[in-house]
């Protein structure tokens, strides 16, 4: 194997070609050279027709160097001016004529004009940018009575049309040799940059978690993703840059093609610019998000579920701000006490907003829909919300799990998930009465008890929370309703709200809904509100409620009941008859009504 550098040398003259090979002699252990003469464009298309050489880097000079930089890829080393070539060269020109005009691009004209300054000698130095502007360059000084140029060989072909003498600017042993020292060092640099690239992608590579890098463009610049469809995921990936923070990581829980994908995402500054790092850990998802009773929320969908709920525009008039920013703080397991329908989960989603952990997932886990496979999930998986730190957990359904509580209380316990997350149960309440085993939770776990409100209890509110419903309302209906009838608010006041804020939002929409005129009619309010005597409702949360249809026949009654009960168990037919008591061919035959 030839560990030597090789080098490809572009001479702009014949002369510089010679020293060149001389000087090489000095590193014949160290380098491979290959010199070809060309000046200016010349040397740009030697260098250009040569890359099947495989060189490692271009030594040029002056204007020619500059012109290969701009157009090939290889690195370009250029010999430089020493102080002793300028001096040389000066004293030549001098002892021709004392009208010198000195004529190159940036790279010479800056290093004369420096010396002949400090020598206080007067020379007219005419600096280009560009080939094509040395011929009216050479003419101007013509038309001016210069007799003598200082510049290098590809100005000095075209000085000689303008019957212009000329004193060449030649690199000496001493600048090529620095040339060849600088070439050696910046390739071994690279060449140690590249072998450290590589092992890092190997690193990379091997490492359990895929790794995906955007720049501040959004493009991405390295990704070691192997997996099919991995340009959906990198896709997701993409649409999360603006929300992850400059000063800290976050993370992000994602479900996409049952796949559970747990993100670790951050910002890196460097001096080319800003990069958000993604490092992806991947496995197979026990569950379809939501359907099993866990559910993951990013910072961004639990802010927007909780703004766009009634929850938010009603929280001041329940005056309990304070406690949950009390409870946001210092992260005790917090216990939610309330009755149905008074947005328990809304609650726990205002206390992780107002908390430190608002960059953290938001986890929900309703008891209620766990089955068999989610609740070992739980219990025994890496990837378990349980298993996960710094996450705010949200637990609800406890009383109305198929679980013994008692077990999930143990393993809540056993697992140390309060010390590690902010946890925050709910229990349904019934008027002051509360579970016993809810006690035995807030008890064990040392949870700071928050009760919510009754509708009930600020019945006096219900014109303020009206005229609320109403304003946020309008934002997205094209109804103009100004309020409602005053003998229709003081029915609604006398109401016993049995499901509180869900009931009160589901009755005031479909009185929006029915009103035609400025004002809701207080008959319209009389008629919903004594059908919802009549009608036994099950709230589902402060979103929405279903309504049971009691006007049926019993086996009808009994369908509905077994097909919600399906529902709940993803259409497991075993798990539903345990729930409901009775034999799986039951409820095989009550599903087909």
């Amino acid at each position: 194997m030839n560990d030597k550098i090789r080098i490809l040398g572009i001479a702009p003259y014949n002369g510089m070609k010679t020293q060149m090979i001389k000087a090489a002699e000095d590193y014949k252990d160290r380098i491979d050279l290959v010199v070809l003469e060309g000046d200016l464009q010349e040397g740009v298309s030697a260098a250009r027709n040569n890359f099947h050489g495989d060189f490692d880097v271009i030594i040029s000079r002056g204007g020619t160097a500059r012109m290969i930089r701009d157009q090939v890829s290889v690195p370009v080393v250029e010999i430089d001016l020493t102080d002793y070539d300028i001096l040389r060269a000066m004293r030549l020109a001098e002892n021709i004529s004392t009208d010198i005009a000195v004529v190159g691009f940036p790279n010479i004209t800056e290093a004369i004009q420096g010396i002949s300054t400090l020598l206080s000698k007067k020379l007219r130095i005419f600096t280009i940018e560009s080939a094509d502007k040395l011929d009216n360059t050479m003419q101007h000084i013509h038309d001016q009575g210069y007799k003598i140029v200082l510049c290098d060989a590809s100005s000095a072909t075209i000085a000689k049309r303008h019957s212009l003498n000329c004193v060449l600017l030649t690199s000496g042993q001493s600048g090529i040799r620095k040339a060849y020292t600088n070439a050696i060092h910046l390739v071994e640099s690279m060449q140690k940059l590249r072998s450290e690239n590589a092992f890092l992608r190997q690193v990379i590579d091997r490492q359990a978690n895929d790794t995906v890098i955007f720049d501040n463009k959004e493009n991405i610049i390295f990704s070691n993703m192997k997996f099919e469809k991995r340009d959906e995921l990198q896709n997701l990936l993409k649409k999360e840059i603006s929300s992850v923070p400059s000063n800290k990581s976050c993370r992000i829980i994602k479900h996409h093609n049952k796949n559970l994908y747990h993100i670790k995402a951050l910002k890196l500054n460097s001096d080319t610019g800003t990069y958000t790092v993604f490092y992806v850990e991947r496995s197979r998802a026990p569950f379809l998000s939501g359907r099993s009773g866990i559910k993951y929320f990013t910072q961004a969908e639990a802010h927007e579920a909780f703004y766009n709920s009634f929850f938010v525009s009603i929280s001041d008039i329940l005056g309990n701000d304070e406690d949950f920013a009390r409870a946001a703080r210092f992260k005790r397991p917090v216990m939610l006490f309330g009755e149905d329908g008074t947005g328990k989960e809304s609650a726990a989603n205002m206390i992780y907003n107002k908390s430190s952990n608002g960059n953290k997932p938001f986890i929900v886990i309703n008891c209620e829909l766990l089955n068999d496979k989610s609740m070992e999930f739980l219990q025994s998986n890496q990837h378990s919300p349980f298993a996960d730190s710094d996450n705010t957990i949200y637990i609800s359904g406890i009383s109305s799990m198929n679980h013994n509580p008692l077990q999930l209380l143990s393993v809540i316990m056993d697992m140390e998930v309060c010390l590690r997350n902010h946890v925050i149960l709910s229990f349904p309440t019934n008027g002051s009465s509360i579970p016993k085993f809810a006690e035995t939770f807030t008890n064990k776990l040392g949870c700071t008890v928050l009760n919510l409100s009754s509708l009930r209890s600020i019945s006096c509110q219900l014109p303020k929370l009206i005229n609320l419903f109403l304003s946020q309302f309008m934002q997205f209906s094209e109804t103009d309703i100004l309020g409602m009838e005053d003998e229709g608010i003081k029915l609604m006041m006398d109401f016993n709200w049995p499901h509180n804020y869900a009931q009160f939002r589901r009755i005031m929409e479909e009185l929006v809904s029915i009103t035609d005129q400025s004002l809701i009619r207080t008959e319209d309010v009389s008629k919903v509100l004594e059908r919802e005597k009549l009608t036994p409702v099950t709230s589902s949360g402060i979103n929405g409620s279903e309504v049971f249809d009691m006007n049926r026949t019993l086996d009808e009654m009994n369908a509905e009941i077994v097909r919600r009960v399906l529902k709940q168990c993803d259409g497991n037919q075993t798990l539903a008859a345990k729930r409901l008591g009775v034999s799986r061919t039951t409820v095989w035959r009550y599903a087909k009504i």
